[in-house]
């Protein structure tokens, strides 16, 4: 039903394009978006406010009608799939998205023949979620493959934060190195280090396989190792023994499993945080981070804070989705596999005064080009030259 309305708004805002040009005449319009319309986080946030302060660009926030999210928006918004963001997103001069144009921005116009051509008219700047290193890309619906592929390719401007992601860009995505810009997570530029020294941040990350339903993901070892580490007595007691606050987010696509997750929880110690959580709090406010293969990751690599990689699947892993660094040797922080190991290591952390060893310091130029809280003033002069050029 949903596709329905989107495909009949996109039309009535294609019809509409000619007798409404007038009214977009000299307006220098830039869409940014991400996570499907639903979230107000990481690089687009990071570039939607920043562009919010140049008063050459009229820029709105694209996102979904009923979202939470709405609320932490500090700005012009526009409600993804409505007949208005169709037709602004037709006169738009530039467009920035986190996850896909065809997600975040304007739902399946780009398969749409004729109205499709909207799409090649404006610039397009792929921002990417997240550092891309530790996730082999995978379509959500592998039967589509080569449309993705036509898709990703066609973006005007792709993000990187050092050689090593553009090199996996190019060679693992096909798209033409003058297409990928080393200048580094926008979103970066706006990370602090104010770790207050009691609070951990475990942040899991998404598997294809993980079934969405309540009955097969409970049954899963993602499930049982993710509960096991939370629920570990051991784990429980040195955090209140400590004054130290675990939190907890559950990948944003298994949300609606969050009491299945926390059931059992009590205490003020381990808390799982809601969908709509500002996950950048986290990362400034952590004195370290546990993940398996979450993007994050290099957020707290990014301030010079641990990270502890809890890979209990990383067999599994590695056969059905794959890393595009080595696992076994291009980490930045400790890996364990069990959830004895994971407390233990946890523990020896804080005694550590949750300090990055120097072994993984000296390898941060090689995934950070630049630490200069620059990286959006670097893009957004990159995105004005591809407009000017696109007139």
């Amino acid at each position: 039903m949903k596709k329905m309305i989107f495909l009949l708004n996109m039309i009535i805002a294609f019809f509409l394009y000619p007798i409404l040009k007038y009214r977009f005449k000299g307006r220098n319009i830039w869409l940014t978006g991400g996570s499907a319309g639903e979230l107000y986080v990481d690089n687009g946030k990071a570039m939607f406010e920043y562009l919010n302060e140049k008063k050459d660009i009229e820029t709105y926030w694209v996102i979904n009608k009923n979202s939470s999210a709405r609320k932490q928006v500090n700005g012009k918004m526009l409600d993804r799939g409505s007949i208005k963001s169709y037709l602004y997103f037709m006169n738009s001069k530039a467009v920035l998205f986190s996850h896909s144009i065809s997600a975040d921005i304007v739902p399946y116009l780009f398969a749409v023949p004729l109205i499709n051509r909207f799409h090649y008219k404006t610039v397009k700047v792929f921002l990417n979620h997240g550092t891309v290193a530790l996730k082999k890309r995978q379509p959500m619906n592998p039967k589509l493959e080569k449309m993705v592929e036509r898709l990703i390719t066609s973006y005007d401007i792709n993000t990187a934060d050092a050689e090593y992601e553009k090199n996996i860009k190019h060679e693992g995505w096909k798209i033409d190195n003058s297409k990928i810009f080393i200048i580094g997570s926008p979103r970066y530029d706006t990370l602090d280090n104010k770790s207050e020294g009691n609070k951990i941040f475990f942040m899991p990350t998404w598997r294809p396989w993980v079934k969405n339903d309540k009955a097969s993901i409970e049954e899963t070892d993602y499930f049982q190792n993710i509960t096991g580490l939370i629920k570990n007595k051991e784990l429980q007691d040195f955090l209140k023994e400590n004054n130290i606050v675990m939190n907890i987010y559950i990948h944003q696509l298994l949300h609606e499993h969050l009491g299945s997750f926390s059931s059992g929880i009590s205490g003020e110690n381990i808390v799982l945080l809601p969908k709509e959580a500002d996950i950048q709090n986290e990362i400034t406010a952590g004195s370290m981070l546990i993940t398996d293969y979450s993007s994050m990751a290099f957020d707290f690599y990014y301030l010079n804070k641990p990270v502890l990689f809890f890979q209990f699947d990383r067999e599994k892993y590695e056969k059905l989705l794959g890393s595009y660094i080595s696992l076994e040797k291009d980490l930045f922080g400790e890996a364990v596999f069990t959830i004895e190991d994971c407390v233990a290591k946890i523990k020896e952390m804080y005694s550590d005064n949750f300090q990055i060893s120097d072994k993984y310091r000296q390898l941060r130029s090689r995934y950070f080009k630049y630490t200069d809280k620059n990286n959006r003033e670097r893009l957004y002069k990159i995105i004005k030259e591809e407009v000017v050029r696109n007139r």
